[in-house]
């Protein structure tokens, strides 16, 4: 009975100190992204800032990009834990200065530009983008219900400055100041329960509490004792027991294809082992599949989609723009940790959940084409629909994701975590690149007044 409560109360020590070092991985950039609706009214980019924090952020890959090339071109092969801690450090100390700097604006070209708060932007995404090929590959030696934890981290990384936004008053309506000669328009900002100097603050301490966290994981002999200890009430039969609650749980078959990937080896040989040759070609083609469908994943849910958002939303107000960001954010934990209780790994419901996105992305998009006129401007369904639209395609997504990390790291080598992160990364920064040059370089994308709403 002791024992059982001592593992319960070390996996949970160990549980809470990923999700603390999966924090770190997007709060950075997260964070400035919450804080549009109050810099797009300031900043010299206007709409287009979201825009230029994307593709600056998809920059980054160059990071893992150059560390991809010394692990299959050279001989060199980096330290993971001292590559993550310079990183985690260099995020901290690009958030400390966003807290002087945030509202800095420098003049490049004859044009102002917001260049401390890119260059910090440059540097927190440095981490996000490296999480995908070097802090998630680092978590291969741990249990396998602890990539839920790093993934709830992940995504409490958009919630933690959703919540201090919303505190701030970051969604109120910013109040416009059109002078008589109608040539400039002022934005003024909503009156916020405290400064962007705090807001800052606040991040850089949640990442000295992820660096904290991420030093205890690599270096604490109890962490290393405990990292794949499993909890003596689980089943231990296969690796994805700890899931399983019945014989006749939807979950049973969690992380296998199908029945005949697993049982093939058991099929009697025929003279051209036509069997066994068949069910290698399916577990071949459904794992490229699902290869590709998480890049496709990541191009939109990284890339494409945030660069388009205030384009889709802004028509309908600050209101509606700011309750997509903080609602989109919430709902990533909560899918999460449905996969805790709900892991599905029929390639059927993985299909019918991207026809859900794909639906959902369509919408978003096309009110985003349609700015600065969408459907239903002025009603209070438009502001539904699209918000509602924004929380479905977020939450899908962000399942989907762990869903199909989940089962790729079940079907491939141990390789398969690093790889999942370039597909990741990949995809996220085509869909960055694409979506800059729509906006930047077409006129497919319009702003909106949005003093008029």
């Amino acid at each position: 009975m002791k024992d059982g409560i001592r593992v319960k109360c070390s996996r949970a020590i160990v549980h809470l100190l990923v999700i603390l070092f999966g924090v770190s991985t997007w709060i950075g950039v997260n964070g400035i992204f919450i804080e549009l609706p109050l810099l797009v009214g300031t900043a010299p980019e206007g709409w287009n800032l979201p825009a230029y924090i994307v593709i600056v952020a998809q920059s980054a890959n160059v990071g893992p990009a150059i560390y991809v090339l010394l692990l299959y071109k050279s001989k060199c092969q980096p330290d993971e834990s001292s590559c993550i801690l310079c990183l985690l450090g260099s995020q901290v100390l690009a958030m400390g200065l966003l807290i002087v700097f945030y509202d800095t604006t420098v003049a490049i070209g004859g044009e102002k530009h917001s260049l401390a708060l890119l260059v910090t932007v440059f540097f927190s995404a440095l981490v996000g983008c490296f999480s995908s090929v070097l802090f998630m590959p680092y978590l291969r030696d741990f249990d396998d219900v602890y990539i839920v934890s790093y993934f709830v981290g992940e995504g409490l990384s958009g919630v933690l400055p959703s919540v201090v936004a919303l505190i701030q008053g970051v969604g109120e309506q910013a109040a416009c100041d059109v002078p008589l000669a109608n040539t400039t328009e002022t934005i003024n900002a909503p009156d916020l329960k405290f400064p962007g100097q705090y807001y800052f603050l606040f991040l850089t301490l949640v990442l000295v509490l992820s660096l904290v966290a991420f030093i205890v994981l690599r270096y604490s002999a109890f962490v290393q004792v405990n990292k794949s200890l499993r909890d003596p009430n689980f089943p231990t039969q296969t690796k994805v027991d700890y899931k399983r609650r019945s014989a006749s749980d939807v979950t049973v078959h969690v992380y296998h294809i199908d029945n005949v990937d697993r049982t093939s080896a058991d099929m009697p040989e025929t003279a051209n082992n036509c069997p066994l040759v068949k069910a290698n070609s399916l577990a071949l083609f459904r794992k490229v599949y699902l290869y590709v469908l998480i890049g496709v994943c990541c191009f939109f849910s990284n890339g494409f989609l945030p660069s388009i958002q205030s384009y889709s939303c802004l028509p309908y107000g600050h209101f509606a723009y700011q309750l997509s960001i903080v609602c989109a954010q919430f709902v990533n934990p909560l899918a999460c940790f449905l996969t805790v209780w709900v892991m599905v790994s029929d390639i059927k419901i993985i299909n019918c959940l991207s026809l859900a996105c794909l639906i959902a992305g369509c919408y978003v998009t096309g009110v985003a084409l349609l700015s600065p006129t969408p459907p239903l401007q002025k009603s209070t369904i438009g502001v539904g629909l699209i918000v509602l639209s924004w929380i479905v395609l977020m939450g899908i997504i962000s399942y989907l994701k762990l869903v199909i990390v989940s089962v790729l790291k079940h079907m491939s080598s141990s390789k398969a975590l690093f790889n999942v992160g370039v597909v990741m990364q990949t995809g996220s920064a085509t869909g960055a690149i694409i979506s800059f040059v729509l906006i930047n370089f077409t006129d497919w994308f319009k702003a909106y007044n949005s003093c008029s709403v």
